[in-house]
């Protein structure tokens, strides 16, 4: 059996950035929080449990330390609201998602109705969502959604930066006849859109292809489903150990894929467990 792997696989900056400040605070002797889980990856969060960061859904648990701001982002006035408690807070938002808040935030004092690509249940979208003060907003995940989307003199589209350009691209051509103008931002990272390109290009190579991260993580999710629509076979797990071995024998070219949140050791573990199938 012949593994591939991309050139580029491990943590994207982003991730990188929440870590480095979530391991900074744990130097300095405090307790520290998370505000949900601090990224979209089973291991790393019980990695950060086990080094003492303990992940809360509600901040009224929090009496005193130090709370990060998951690479996700929140609600601004929770932000706030914890810092006038005396918490002292570290905010690790991605900065793409930032970008994305901030287009958001124009968007809407020029009047623009808002169409945000993506989940509505997804934390990334409930922070952009709480942060606009305009309510003209509406959330679609895929393009029959997008006709149902009011029409408006001015739209103003932006996406979640963990979707499928392939499906922003096809929401997009739908929302383009609901309004006189229609602006259109392209926010999905630049990390995972050259993933995914990185993909389609891997997928011309092998047979099948092993898509691991966290099954909650959406940037993942996007690799195992652009796997399904381009029709190669695609398992999508979390680590080594939910390998179907059984179903890889005889497979002679095998690609792995990991998200944004997937350690590179773990991408490593899954590789060498495929080529121990053969030993």
């Amino acid at each position: 059996m012949k593994v591939y792997l991309p050139s580029e696989i491990g943590f994207c900056f982003g991730v990188k950035r929440a870590l480095k400040l979530t391991y900074d605070e744990l130097k300095n002797g405090e307790k520290v929080y998370t505000l949900g889980e601090l990224i979209h990856n089973p291991y790393v969060v019980e990695d950060l449990k086990r080094k003492g960061v303990e992940p809360v859904s509600d901040p009224s648990q929090i009496k005193e330390g130090t709370v990060i701001i998951r690479s996700h982002g929140a609600d601004p006035s929770l932000i706030e609201r914890m810092k006038k408690e005396g918490l002292k807070v570290v905010d690790a938002t991605c900065p793409y998602v930032l970008k994305l808040r901030k287009i958001v935030t124009l968007l809407s004092k020029k009047s623009y109705q808002i169409v945000v690509v993506g989940l509505d249940t997804h934390p990334e979208i409930k922070g952009v969502m709480a942060s606009i003060k305009e309510k003209r907003v509406y959330v679609v995940k895929n393009p029959d959604e997008a006709k149902n989307v009011p029409y408006a003199k001015k739209i103003g589209v932006v996406v979640q930066t963990t979707e499928s350009l392939d499906n922003f691209r096809n929401i997009v051509k739908n929302l383009m006849e609901k309004g006189e103008e229609c602006r259109v931002f392209n926010t999905i990272c630049r990390v995972i859109r050259d993933r995914q390109q990185a993909l389609k290009e891997l997928v011309k190579r092998v047979e099948a292809m092993i898509i691991v991260g966290g099954y909650s993580s959406s940037n993942t999710y996007q690799l195992f489903r652009i796997c399904q629509n381009l029709k190669v076979k695609a398992q999508f797990i979390e680590g080594e150990e939910d390998l179907r071995l059984k179903e890889w024998k005889g497979v002679k070219t095998v690609g792995i894929m990991g998200g944004t949140s997937t350690p590179k050791e773990l991408i490593e573990k899954v590789k060498d467990r495929l080529l121990s199938i053969e030993s």
